[in-house]
This record gives structure tokens, sequence and C-alpha cells, in this order.
């Protein structure tokens, strides 16, 4: 299941750049790319992703009552990496809802204020946090033996890929606000 669990949050992951790019392209208004059924798929395998770690999740907390051996300070990133992923699951909501909604067939959208803003970048922020502690534990279920190189490259195109998207939704912003 885990090894599932890991091909399904690479796939996420993949369709979550391609989302974030082009995102930033439209909300720059350099490229207006929507791909709909990319967001529609990417928020299905989401919640497949977040089934599958919420029953693995109890399965270890069981694990360490029966033992009684939870190392609450050993395990500090893998809680990390169940609250950031909860977080996301809260703030995704709020990023489905963050620029418009369908009236009567047209899409309307909303005022980009500074309170959306915050919220995208929280939900940045917090899909930074469970990328960046979840990259070795991937790799490890992938069998890649020499984690450090690996792992150092993937977290540089992906920190790039986030500060790109993040400078999509400042000029945005900006852009609202002009």
């Amino acid at each position: 299941m885990r090894k599932i669990n890991g091909i399904i949050a690479v796939a996420v992951l993949i369709m979550f750049i391609v989302h974030g790019i082009f995102g930033a392209l439209n909300m720059m208004d350099i490229a207006p790319i929507i791909v709909k059924i990319l967001s529609h798929t990417m928020l299905v395998l989401i919640c497949v992703h977040a089934l599958i770690s919420i029953i693995l999740t109890v399965q270890s907390v069981r694990t360490a009552v029966k033992t009684h051996a939870p190392y609450l300070r050993r395990n500090y990133l893998f809680w990390a990496r169940r609250l950031s992923g909860a977080l996301i699951l809260i703030l995704v909501f709020f990023h489905m809802t963050a620029f418009g909604k369908v009236e009567g067939g047209v899409f309307r959208l909303y005022p980009f204020d500074i309170n959306r803003l915050i919220v995208q970048m929280l939900f940045l922020l917090s899909v930074a946090v469970h990328i960046i502690t979840n990259v070795k534990p991937a790799l490890i279920t992938f069998g890649v033996k020499r984690l450090k190189p690996k792992s150092g490259g993937i977290l540089f195109f992906i920190s790039a890929a986030l500060l790109f998207m993040a400078a999509g939704f400042i000029i945005y912003f900006i852009r609202w606000q002009l």
C-alpha cells in the first residue's frame, strides 16, 4: 500500500507542478492555459492519497499504542508530514474557491484581496513543508540508493517551481490592486 501511495504522490506532485506553472503563467497574463481535467484528476488523486495516508497513520498509531513506544520526539517529521497534509486538504478548498464561481454559465472573478493572497501563500507553504519532509521517504520507497544528490536536485527544482507559483499569486494580487 505504501508503494501505491508513493506512486500516487509522485503523480500528484507532477500534476501540481504543471498546474501551478500554468496557473502562474495565467495569473501573470503571459499564457492563458487552463487545463480543467488536470485539476479534477489531481483532486481525485489527492483524495485517494489522503485516504491511504490516513489508513497508514492509523496503523502506525495503533502500533505505537500497542507497544507503548510512541517516540513522539523522534517522530516529529512523521507528524509534520501528517499535519502539513491535513492543512493542505483544508487549504485546497480555499484554493478552489479563491478565484471565482460560475453564475448562469459565466465565470465571475472574485476580487483577489490581501486575505486571498495570504491564504494562497499559506497553501504553497504547507505544500512546501509536505514535499520537503516527504522527499527522502519517497526516494526510499522507490529504492533509490544515493539519497543526497537526488533529493537535492529534486528539492531545488520543486523550490523553483513553488517560487514561480508564489510570484504568480503576487503579480495577480498586484494586478487586482491596479
